[in-house]
């Protein structure tokens, strides 16, 4: 009886094991990482719409997976300085082909005089005319 209670355990120590391995990291944890990058931008210009000016941007994402995951917007004196980021789940695989994007940006222009202004987005740019509808 002693040799089969020492072989029980071997088991139940070996299986104890192999589960720690396979639970090593936390699907939780596993879907908040993700890699981040500068979005691929080809072309923006600009809209008015509604009482509003929009930014329409295209570009490309560089697989399927990945998405605009941050917009960052500043005026420095005429100039809008527009960031995007991109960010993809770092757990994923995902089909390596140029995917095409077009995203609005409204363009904080609250308290601005009217006037020629530039929008830069990602090294992309181009003018327009606040108060010019």
């Amino acid at each position: 009886m002693g040799r089969k209670y020492f072989q029980g355990l071997i088991w139940i120590i070996f299986a104890g094991l192999l589960l720690a391995a396979c639970g090593g990291s936390d699907s939780a944890e596993a879907e908040t990482q993700s890699t981040n990058a500068a979005a691929m931008v080809d072309g923006v210009v600009v809209e008015f719409q509604g009482n509003h000016y929009y930014a329409i941007v295209n570009g490309f994402y560089p697989d399927s997976c990945t998405q605009i995951s941050e917009v960052q917007q500043e005026v420095d004196g005429s100039t809008f300085n527009l960031t995007l980021s991109t960010a993809k789940p770092s757990d994923l695989m995902c089909a390596q082909m140029l995917t095409e994007f077009q995203v609005s940006l409204l363009l904080e222009t609250g308290g601005l005089l009217p006037g020629e202004y530039a929008v830069e987005v990602n090294e992309r740019s181009t003018n327009f005319t606040l108060g010019e509808q």
